[in-house]
C-alpha cells in the first residue's frame, strides 16, 4: 500500500517544483520580449550602445532568444565590432540554419575583414537552404568580384543571366561586374581580356557609356582609329548633340588625316555650338595643318585648276565629284554636281548624283521629289524605283521622328505606291497610327498588307497585337492560334497567346464576369500546366464567386509545383480563415511567421485569425475556448487592443471582474486614455456594482470622449452614488355622482437605495368633503434576491376614514427566457367594514422600446369573489429616461390609490378605466410626472357614474 501512495507523492511534488519554475520561465520571456523591443527602437534610433546594453539584458533573460541574438550580431557589425558580430551571427546559423537575414550579415560581416573566402562559404551555405535565391546569387557575385575572381565571377553572372534573363536588377549587376573586371584587367595591361570583359558589359546593357568609351579609349591606344571612329559614330547616332563626341571625332579625322571630312565636322560644330571658342579658334589651323598635308599632292586642287580653265570638261567634274565624295565632303560634291547640271539640265548621271548627295545629307524629302522626276522619265528601271520607295520611307522616318504625324503618313503612302510589295512601309504606316492612337486604322493598313503578303506572319502577329489591345481578344486568339497551327514550337506565338489571354482574363475579371473570366485563365493552363499566374488569377475568379472549394483545389496545384510559394501559402490560409478553418489557417499562417520572423504582414495575419476564431467561439457560447484564443493573441502581442477588448467582454460575461477590470487596466497602459478601454473599464465598474469608482472613470472618460452618449452615462452613473431620495405626490380625483365630489391625496416620501434594492417611508394625508381628513403611514421594500429574482412589500395604517385600516401587500418577481418577467403575490386590506383578500398575477415583457404588463387580481370578499386586470404599456424614449404610459382596466384593483376608500362598495361594480401618463427623468436625478385616469362604474343597466384622476410627482435623488 505505501509504494502508490509514494508515487503519487513524489509527483504532487514534483508538479509543484515544476510549475514555478514554468511561471518563471514565462515571466523571464516576456521580460526579454520587452527588452528587445526597447532594443529595436533604441536601433531605429541610431542608439546602439543602448541597443547593445538592452540586448544582453534581455540575452542574460533568454539565451535562446534567436530575434535577439540576430539583432545584437547586427548591432556590433553597425559599431564595427566584427569578432563579435560574428559570434552572434554563427549562434543563430546554428540555432536556426534557415534563418535568412542572418546569412546576409554574416556575408557582410566577412566582406568587411576581406574574408573573402569564409563570406563565399556563407553564400554556398545559404544558396544550399535557398536554391537559385536571387539576393543570395547576386550577393555571391559580389564576393567573388571583391576576392578578384573575376574569370569564375564571369561564369557565375552567366549562370545568374540563364535564370534572371528579365530581371534588370541582375542585369545591372552583371553589367557593372563585367565593367569592373575590364577595368582591372585594364589597369593591369591584360588588354585582351579587358575588352572582352567590356564587349561583354555592352552585350548586356548596350547603351552603357563607360563601357563604349573603354573600348573606344583602347582603340586609340592601339592606333586603331577605324574602330574607335566607329564607335564614336555609333554613339552619335545615339547622341547626336553630344558635344564631347562631335569633338572627338574631330580629333580622330585629323590624327586620321581625313582632313576634308575633319573640315566639313568642324563646320557642322560650328553651327551647332555657334558661341563655342574652341571649335571656332581650330578653323583656320586646320586648313592650314590640311594644306601643308596635301601640298603639291592634292589631285584635288589639280583637277579644279583643270575645271577653272576648261569648265565644260566633265571628266574633270567627274574627278572632283567623286573625290569630294571620298573626302566625306558633301556639300562640295554637291557643289559641283550642281555646276553641272546649269550646264546640263537634264543629264540622268548628274541628276542621280544629286539625289545621292542629298540623301547622303539626309535631305530625304528634296531627294524623293528629285527621284520622282527620275523615275518618271525611266518608267520601267527598277532601281530607281527602289530608291524612290527607299527615300520616301527615309523622309517619313524624319517626320516620324519630329512627331509630324500627317506628313509621315503621306510619305509612307508614297513608298506603298511606288514600292506595293514592299513590307516595310505598312509596318511604318501602322507605328505612325499606333502612335496617333489610332488603333483601327493601324488594323486596315495591316489588312491590305496582307491582301498582299496573306502568310507574313510579322503582320499577323503585328495585328494580333493590336487587336489585344483593343480588347478584341477573340480574334487576336483565333490569329495567335492559327500561327500556332503553322508554327507549333515557336514559344514567342505561345507566350503571346497566353497573355492575350490573361490581359482578357484580368480585364473580365476587373468586370465581375468571373465565369468567362475563368475560361480565359484556363485556356492559359492548356498552353502551359501550372502556369502560376494563371493559377492566382483563379483563385481570386473563385473566390469572387464564393467557391471556396474551387479556389483551394487551384491553390493545391500551384502549391505543388511551388510548394514553399509564400504568396501562395498566404492566400491559402486567407481561405481557410473565411470558411472558418482557423485551425488549418492558423497553421500556415503560424510557418509563415516563423519563417520570415520580421514579416509584419504574417504576423498580423497570424493573430488576425486568432482573433476570427476566439470571436467565432465566442458566438458559438465557447468564452472558455474564447478566452484561451485570444491569449495566444496576446503572447504573440500584448498590445493588441481587440484581443484586449475581446477579453474585457468575457470576463465581464463570466461575471469574473476583477480580471476584466486588469485586461482594461493593461489596455490603458498601452493606450493611455483611449476611449475604448476607458469605457471598458466603466462598464466592468458598474457591473461590479462599484458605483463610485465607475462615476470617476466616467468623469475620465468624458473629459477624452464628451459625447452625448457618454455624458448622459457619467450622469446615470453619478445618480447611482446617491442613496436618498425625496418625493412629493399629489392626487386629485373627482366625481360626478354622490355627495362628496372630490378627494384629495398629498404623499411625501423619504427613499433609501441599498445594495439589493430600496426601501421608503410615506405618509399620506388625505381629505374627501364628507369624511373630512386624515393622514396614513407607509413603509416600501423592493429587495432583490438574485439576478432574476427580487420582491416587493407594502404595510400601511391610518386613523381615520379617509385612509383604509390597514393595507399589506407582497409580490414576488422572476425573470424567464426571452425577457419575460411573472409576478406572483397577495394582497390584504382593511376597512371600517371588511377584510379582503386578494392574489395577483402578472406578465410583463420589453419589446424594444415598448414595454406591457398584464395584471390579474383575485378577490375575496366574503361571501363574494371578484375579478380585476390591468394592462398596462409604456413607450421608453431618451436612452429609457422618460416614458409615455398608457393604463386599461377591467375592475377595481386592490392597488388602486384613488378608490381604496370605497373598495366594498366598487369592487363588484362593473368599472372601467382608461389612464394615461408622461414622466420625464432630467439626469437621472429629477423625475417628473403626471398622469389623468378616467373611471367609468356601471351602477344599473342604465346608470353609470364617472370618476376623474389627476396624479402629479416629483422626486429627486441626493
Amino acid at each position: 500500500m505505501r509504494t502508490p501512495v509514494l508515487k503519487y507523492v513524489f509527483l504532487i511534488a514534483a508538479t509543484v517544483a515544476v510549475l514555478p519554475a514554468m511561471a518563471q520561465n514565462n515571466r523571464k520571456s516576456r521580460a526579454a520580449e520587452t527588452l528587445y523591443d526597447d532594443a529595436v527602437k533604441a536601433t531605429r534610433a541610431k542608439q546602439y550602445p543602448e541597443a547593445i546594453r538592452l540586448s544582453r539584458q534581455a540575452l542574460d533573460l533568454q539565451p535562446d532568444f534567436v530575434d535577439q541574438q540576430l539583432l545584437l550580431g547586427r548591432l556590433y557589425q553597425l559599431t564595427n565590432q566584427h569578432d563579435s558580430a560574428r559570434k552572434y551571427i554563427r549562434q543563430v546559423l546554428t540555432t536556426a540554419p534557415r534563418y535568412r537575414d542572418a546569412y546576409l550579415y554574416a556575408i557582410n560581416i566577412e566582406l568587411a575583414q576581406q574574408q573573402y573566402e569564409e563570406a563565399e562559404c556563407y553564400a554556398d551555405m545559404a544558396l544550399g537552404y535557398f536554391n537559385g535565391d536571387r539576393e543570395f546569387m547576386l550577393k555571391k557575385l559580389g564576393v567573388m568580384d571583391e576576392a578578384r575572381k573575376f574569370y569564375q565571377g564571369s561564369n557565375y553572372a552567366n549562370t545568374l543571366l540563364d535564370r534572371y534573363d528579365a530581371d534588370t536588377v541582375v542585369q545591372k549587376a552583371v553589367t557593372g561586374h563585367f565593367l569592373l573586371a575590364g577595368a582591372y584587367f585594364r589597369k593591369n595591361n591584360y588588354n585582351n581580356l579587358a575588352r572582352s570583359n567590356y564587349e561583354k558589359a555592352l552585350m548586356t546593357d548596350p547603351s552603357n557609356q563607360e563601357a563604349r568609351q573603354a573600348l573606344t579609349g583602347m582603340d586609340i591606344r592601339d592606333n586603331n582609329y577605324n574602330a574607335a571612329l566607329e564607335r564614336i559614330e555609333a554613339e552619335l547616332a545615339s547622341h547626336p548633340n553630344s558635344y564631347d563626341l562631335q569633338m572627338t571625332k574631330l580629333e580622330m579625322l585629323r590624327a586620321m588625316h581625313r582632313y576634308p571630312e575633319a573640315i566639313s565636322h568642324l563646320e557642322n560644330i560650328v553651327k551647332r555650338f555657334p558661341g563655342d571658342n574652341k571649335a571656332r579658334s581650330q578653323q583656320v589651323p586646320l586648313r592650314m595643318e590640311a594644306a601643308a598635308y596635301y601640298t603639291n599632292t592634292d589631285p584635288y586642287a589639280l583637277y579644279q585648276g583643270i575645271l577653272e580653265k576648261n569648265p565644260g570638261n566633265a571628266e574633270a567634274l567627274q574627278k572632283l565629284i567623286g573625290l569630294s565624295m571620298s573626302r566625306g565632303a558633301y556639300r562640295e560634291a554637291l557643289n559641283w554636281i550642281n555646276l553641272g547640271l546649269k550646264n546640263h539640265p537634264d543629264d540622268l548621271r548628274l541628276l542621280g548624283l544629286k539625289a545621292d548627295m542629298l540623301e547622303s545629307d539626309r535631305k530625304y524629302t528634296e531627294a524623293a521629289i528629285l527621284a520622282e522626276k527620275l523615275l518618271q522619265r525611266q518608267p520601267g528601271n527598277a532601281t530607281e524605283r527602289e530608291r524612290l520607295g527607299r527615300l520616301y520611307l527615309a523622309s517619313g522616318r524624319e517626320y516620324l521622328a519630329q512627331q509630324q504625324y500627317p506628313e509621315a503618313l503621306q510619305q509612307f503612302e508614297n513608298a506603298l505606291r511606288v514600292t506595293p510589295g514592299d513590307t516595310t512601309a505598312p509596318d511604318l504606316l501602322s507605328n505612325t497610327y499606333l502612335l496617333q492612337k489610332k488603333p483601327a486604322q493601324a488594323v486596315a493598313v495591316l489588312d491590305r498588307a496582307l491582301q498582299q503578303h496573306p502568310d507574313n506572319a510579322r503582320f499577323l502577329l503585328k495585328k494580333a497585337n493590336i487587336l489585344a489591345d483593343m480588347g478584341q481578344y477573340d480574334q487576336a486568339t483565333a490569329i495567335l492560334e492559327s500561327l500556332l497551327q503553322r508554327y507549333p514550337v515557336n514559344g514567342q506565338y505561345t507566350a503571346l497567346l497566353q497573355d492575350i489571354h490573361l490581359s482578357a482574363g484580368r480585364i473580365l475579371l476587373q468586370n465581375e464576369e468571373y465565369e468567362q473570366a475563368k475560361k480565359q485563365f484556363q485556356a492559359v493552363l492548356a498552353l502551359q500546366p501550372g502556369q502560376p499566374e494563371a493559377l492566382q488569377y483563379l483563385v481570386n475568379a473563385e473566390s469572387a464567386m464564393q467557391q471556396p472549394d474551387s479556389a483551394l483545389s487551384w491553390l493545391d496545384q500551384a502549391l505543388a509545383r511551388d510548394p514553399h510559394n509564400r504568396d501562395l501559402l498566404f492566400k491559402k490560409a486567407g481561405i481557410l480563415s473565411t470558411r472558418q478553418q482557423y485551425a488549418a489557417a492558423g497553421a500556415i499562417l503560424d510557418s509563415l511567421r516563423q519563417r520570415y520572423p520580421f514579416t509584419i504582414k504574417y504576423r498580423n495575419a497570424y493573430t488576425d485569425n486568432l482573433l476570427a476564431a476566439g470571436t467565432a467561439a465566442q458566438r458559438n457560447q465557447q468564452p472558455d475556448s474564447a478566452l484561451q484564443t485570444f491569449r495566444q493573441v496576446l503572447a504573440i502581442n500584448r498590445k493588441d487592443s481587440a484581443a484586449l477588448l475581446y477579453t474585457i467582454n468575457l470576463y465581464n460575461g463570466k461575471g469574473a471582474y476583477d480580471s476584466a477590470l486588469a485586461y482594461a487596466g493593461q489596455g490603458l497602459r498601452y493606450y493611455p486614455n483611449n476611449p475604448a478601454f476607458l469605457e471598458k473599464r466603466v462598464v466592468t465598474l458598474e457591473n461590479k456594482k462599484d458605483f463610485s469608482a465607475a462615476s470617476l472613470a466616467a468623469d475620465s472618460l468624458l473629459r477624452y470622449n464628451n459625447t452625448t452618449a457618454h455624458s448622459d452615462y457619467a450622469d446615470y452613473l453619478r445618480s447611482k452614488t446617491l442613496k436618498n431620495q425625496f418625493g412629493l405626490f399629489f392626487l386629485r380625483s373627482s366625481y360626478d355622482y354622490g355627495t362628496s365630489r372630490w378627494y384629495n391625496i398629498a404623499t411625501a416620501e423619504y427613499r433609501r437605495f441599498i445594495k439589493r434594492g430600496s426601501y421608503a417611508a410615506r405618509l399620506n394625508y388625505g381629505g374627501r368633503a364628507a369624511e373630512g381628513t386624515g393622514i396614513m403611514g407607509e413603509a416600501e421594500l423592493y429587495y432583490t434576491h438574485s439576478r432574476r429574482t427580487y420582491s416587493y412589500a407594502l404595510a400601511s395604517y391610518a386613523n381615520s376614514d379617509v385612509f383604509p385600516t390597514a393595507r399589506l401587500a407582497y409580490s414576488i418577481f422572476h425573470t424567464f427566457g426571452k425577457s419575460f418577467e411573472g409576478e406572483l403575490g397577495g394582497r390584504y386590506l382593511k376597512t371600517d367594514s371588511a377584510n379582503i383578500y386578494s392574489g395577483v398575477v402578472s406578465v410583463a415583457n420589453r419589446f424594444d422600446d415598448f414595454y406591457v404588463n398584464f395584471r390579474a387580481y383575485f378577490i375575496s370578499d366574503q361571501p363574494n369573489f371578484y375579478t380585476s386586470f390591468n394592462l398596462t404599456t409604456r413607450y421608453y424614449m431618451n436612452r429609457d429616461q422618460d416614458y409615455l404610459s398608457l393604463i386599461a382596466g377591467l375592475g377595481t384593483s386592490p392597488d388602486d390609490r384613488s378608490r381604496l376608500v370605497q373598495f366594498p362598495q366598487l369592487s363588484g361594480l362593473l368599472t372601467r378605466s382608461v389612464g394615461a401618463g408622461y414622466q420625464k427623468t432630467i439626469r437621472y436625478r429629477t423625475t417628473l410626472g403626471l398622469y389623468g385616469t378616467w373611471i367609468n362604474q356601471k351602477i344599473s343597466p342604465t346608470v353609470f357614474q364617472n370618476q376623474y384622476d389627476i396624479f402629479v410627482t416629483v422626486q429627486r435623488k441626493f
